[in-house]
């Protein structure tokens, strides 16, 4: 029996037997001169190849759509934006009629140029959109030579999926209904196997490195996805374990569908439990979890991997339908981000390369150093608020001046649409969120320009301590439990306090079971997190009582000083443990 070591992925249990995915392989492509008279012939043979391939997306969009449930169908459109991407076009084009190169070879050599561009990226979004180019190149140069391996993803069984990585086109081709989980050599959080197991809560773990080699097609494996590990030939014993925490799983998640909503405490009142969505992820399933509400509805998605921005239309469209499906969740509230792009999150057409991006003009400087782009989604929020519980949220807020310019701004959005007549929620709420040590510092001035704050976790740590969180050389110092950072979350909660606005966290650590409580008995109104850890935090939350929340607030206060992130972080699971007996049963 051997345990392998990845990323924690998606969080859940799966045991079962082995599906291993070898892919369709490496292309073969042949590199040659070719004739000065045949270069014509050579573009017109790229010419077919590329609409072959666009024929062949639009006809997978069109049957994607006619399923239920799908969220791919964007990540085929954005396909097919790359495929009329000119500046692509007519670098690949360059290479056969300036090099006179093979149309093969060219299309190589301009994926390889990409691949590079995007593998320098910090970003992990961006390093995994690499995923998206081999999916297109295998596909146009599978029209060019007629390769085809012939391998596709046939389950007949209930199977956990093993490979070395899936693109897009591999993981669509899914039946949801076959997959118990997914083990992966390569990939990361932000991969596509990984957007698509927390989307569909499927558990998963990544990073394997060499598993598709250490096992064969139908043994039994035990994947973890909640510690990041898949155990390879279990005896009878561990499976029987690892099968009553499948059990307890399927239990708390059933419990979140029943009884007191998300988030009740033990003695009454609760702290609300939301979720953080993107468009393009399945709305049902955040129902499903028990979240209350969307808590942080991150826009940005409709830019990334776009040529321009999206239309008032196109967004009015995709705010209102998440508006709409809101009003049905218990407390019915969204809260949509404005626009995040910056540092290594750039949008072809609309951003530009920066010597320091993170420190640059991203988030909230971008929109107010561009403002017909942030009139522009300001119109189509404020029109779905007609349609919903909606409020407006500003990341990355540094200084009172940016809440008074966008303020003036917005005012004169909202005179242009009454002038109009266009429907709107007048009253709509506007808040910050606090990602960086200027704004915790300075709540409450910035408590005084909106109705409420959200603290932005991931930034919050990796600015605070001046550590890229996908730096892994200096991970160790991203940890949310370290003192300054506690010290600048309180301050902000304070601030709100004081000021009578209401505050939440939305970053990845409300969802961590010792972190996320913590920040709950400090104060924080409510929480949002991936839906998929609803129901582990509401289940903590309803062994708590308020007085006890009190006293888990004093826990990081009472640790001998200059103790350390992971001492604190210990002393508080060694609270939440001693007032939780069965604390280990409920994280399984």
């Amino acid at each position: 029996m051997t345990t392998i070591a990845g990323l924690a992925t998606a969080r859940g249990f799966a045991s079962g037997p082995v599906f291993v995915y070898r892919g369709d392989g490496q292309v073969p492509v042949p590199e040659y001169l070719v004739e000065r008279d045949r270069v014509d012939d050579e573009l017109m043979r790229l010419k077919r190849a590329v609409v072959e391939t666009k024929r062949d997306l639009e006809t997978l969009i069109s049957i994607l759509r006619q399923r239920t449930g799908r969220s791919d169908v964007r990540v085929f459109e954005c396909h097919l934006m790359i495929l009329d991407d000119e500046a692509l076009k007519k670098e690949t084009k360059g290479y056969v009629v300036r090099d006179r190169l093979n149309a093969e070879a060219a299309v190589r050599r301009t994926a390889n140029g990409a691949r590079r561009q995007f593998e320098r990226m910090n970003d992990p979004y961006f390093r995994e959109r690499v995923r998206d180019l081999d999916d297109i190149e295998r596909r146009i140069l599978k029209s060019l030579t007629g390769f085809s391996s012939g391998a596709h993803i046939e389950l007949r069984t209930p199977s956990i999926i093993i490979a070395d990585d899936l693109t897009p086109s591999e993981t669509v081709q899914l039946p949801r209904e076959l997959v118990l989980g997914f083990a992966t050599n390569g990939g990361s959080t932000t991969s596509h196997v990984a957007l698509l197991a927390r989307a569909l809560a499927i558990p998963a773990v990544t990073g394997l490195v060499d598993i598709t080699s250490r096992v064969k097609p139908g043994e039994v494996v035990l994947l973890d996805g909640t510690n990041g590990a898949v155990t390879l030939n279990p005896d009878e014993s561990t499976i029987r374990q690892f099968n009553d925490l499948v059990e307890r799983q399927l239990e708390l998640a059933e419990e979140a569908t029943r009884g007191a909503p998300a988030g009740t405490l033990k003695s009454g009142g609760d702290i609300p439990i939301y979720a953080n969505i993107h468009p393009g992820v399945p709305l049902a399933g955040i129902r499903e979890q028990g979240a209350r509400g969307i808590g942080l509805y991150r826009s940005e998605y409709l830019w990334l991997n776009r040529e321009m921005e999206p239309t008032e239309e196109e967004q009015f469209v995709a705010y209102r339908d998440a508006a709409k499906f809101a009003s049905g969740l218990s407390d019915g509230v969204i809260t949509i981000r404005m626009l995040d792009i910056g540092g290594d999150k750039l949008v072809r057409g609309i951003s530009s390369k920066e010597s320091n991006p993170f420190l640059g003009n991203r988030s909230i400087r971008y929109l107010l150093s561009h403002r017909d782009v942030f009139r522009t989604q300001l119109r189509a929020i404020l029109r779905a608020s007609a349609f919903g519980h909606v409020s407006i949220m500003y990341p990355m807020v540094s200084c009172v001046d940016e809440l008074r310019e966008a303020s003036v701004i917005l005012s004169d959005v909202k005179s242009d649409l009454a002038s109009e007549g266009v429907p709107y929620d007048r009253d709509i709420h506007v808040g910050a969120m606090i990602e960086v040590p200027s704004a915790a510092l300075i709540a409450d001035e910035l408590a005084r320009h909106v109705q409420f704050f959200s603290i932005g976790t991931n930034d919050l740590v990796q600015y605070t301590m001046a550590a890229d969180r996908g730096n892994e050389s200096v991970a160790h110092l991203y940890q949310p439990t370290n003192p300054a950072v506690l010290k600048l979350v309180r301050m902000t909660v304070d601030a709100a306090k004081r000021a009578g606005i209401s505050v939440s966290v939305c970053g990845e650590s409300a969802a961590d079971p010792i972190v996320g409580v913590l920040w709950a008995a400090m104060g924080v109104d409510h929480l949002s997190m991936s839906s998929t850890y609803i129901p582990l935090i509401s289940k903590i939350l309803a062994h708590l009582t308020r007085e006890d929340l009190a006293e888990y607030a004093q826990v990081p206060l009472s640790v001998p000083v200059g103790s350390t992130a992971q001492e604190i972080f210990d002393a508080c699971h060694t609270w939440l443990a001693a007032k939780i007996p069965n604390l280990d049963d409920i994280l399984i």
